[in-house]
C-alpha cells in the first residue's frame, strides 16, 4: 500500500505485493466493522461478517484520474516546509505543521501567506484523506486503532480532518484548519490503490470501484498525486524544507 517501503530489498515489486497481502490478511482478521450508524447491524468496533458488510449501489465509473501539480507554482512563501507522514502516528504532521506556521508567526510576525506548509500523506496514513463517511462504515478506528480523545472506544469519524464539535481546543490541530490557512494537502495514488484493494476484499466490490469509491470520499482539499514520493520530491523543488512527520 506504499509508494516506498521500508528495508527495500532487491526485489521491490515483490516486496510491495507482498506488504499488500501481509496488510490485507491482518485487516481481515481484526474486528472491523461497519459501525451501527452506517448499517444498524452492529456497534462501531465490532465484528461483522462478509455479508454485513455495506455493499453499496453500483456508482458509475469516474473518470480516468489526472495529475496537477500546479500547486507547487503557489508555494510563493518566503518560508516553505514539507511534511512527510507516511503514517498517521497520531496525527503527528498536523501538529508538525501547525507548530511550524506558528513559530514563524511568533518569531517575526508574519502571515500565512510567508509560511507555506505541504502535508504529504502516504504509505499507512491513507486514512488521513478520507471522509467521515468511509470511517464510519468500514471501521477505520479500530483499523487504525484510534480511541476517542475521552473514552475506550474506536473513533467512527476522522479526527484528523476536523475536531470533534465540543473540542475548541483541539479545532487549530486539524487537517481542515490547516487547508483553511493554505497549507497544502496532498495524498498518494498509489497506496490509495493499495488501500481501495484492502478493502474491497472485505466488501466483495471490485478494487477498480473501491478506488473510486475512496475518490469520492476525499475529504475537501485533499489533491492525489502519481506517489507520495513524487509529492515529497516536487515539494522539495519547489523550495520546502523536508521534515519527515512520524
Amino acid at each position: 500500500m506504499s509508494d516506498a517501503m521500508p528495508d527495500t530489498p532487491s526485489t521491490p515489486r515483490r516486496a510491495f505485493i507482498g506488504q499488500l497481502a501481509t496488510v490485507a490478511a491482518a485487516f481481515a482478521a481484526t474486528a472491523c466493522a461497519t459501525g451501527g450508524a452506517a448499517t444498524g447491524a452492529a456497534a462501531p468496533g465490532a465484528a461483522a461478517p462478509a455479508d454485513e458488510l455495506p455493499k453499496l449501489p453500483p456508482a458509475p465509473p469516474l473518470p480516468e484520474l489526472e495529475f496537477d501539480d500546479a500547486w507547487a507554482s503557489r508555494l510563493t512563501g518566503r518560508y516553505r516546509a514539507v511534511f512527510d507522514s507516511p503514517t498517521i502516528d497520531d496525527g503527528t504532521a498536523v501538529f508538525n505543521a501547525y507548530t511550524y506556521m506558528q513559530g514563524f508567526k511568533d518569531m517575526y510576525k508574519v502571515q500565512d501567506a510567508d509560511v507555506n506548509a505541504v502535508i504529504v500523506m502516504r504509505h499507512m496514513a491513507i486514512p488521513m484523506i478520507l471522509d467521515d463517511e468511509i470511517w464510519a462504515r468500514y471501521g477505520l478506528g479500530e483499523y487504525t486503532k484510534t480511541k476517542e480523545p475521552h473514552g475506550d472506544g474506536w473513533v467512527t469519524r476522522n479526527p484528523f480532518w476536523k475536531a470533534a464539535p465540543d473540542d475548541k481546543a483541539g479545532a487549530d490541530y486539524t487537517l481542515d484548519a490547516l487547508h483553511q490557512r493554505g497549507v497544502v494537502l496532498l495524498g498518494c495514488a498509489l497506496a490509495t490503490r493499495g488501500f481501495a484493494g484492502i478493502l474491497a476484499k472485505r466488501s466483495g466490490d471490485t478494487s477498480a470501484a473501491m478506488f473510486d469509491e475512496l475518490r469520492r470520499h476525499l475529504i475537501p482539499g485533499v489533491q492525489l498525486q502519481p506517489s507520495g514520493i513524487f509529492a515529497v520530491m516536487r515539494a522539495q523543488e519547489a523550495g520546502c524544507h523536508y521534515m519527515r512527520s512520524t
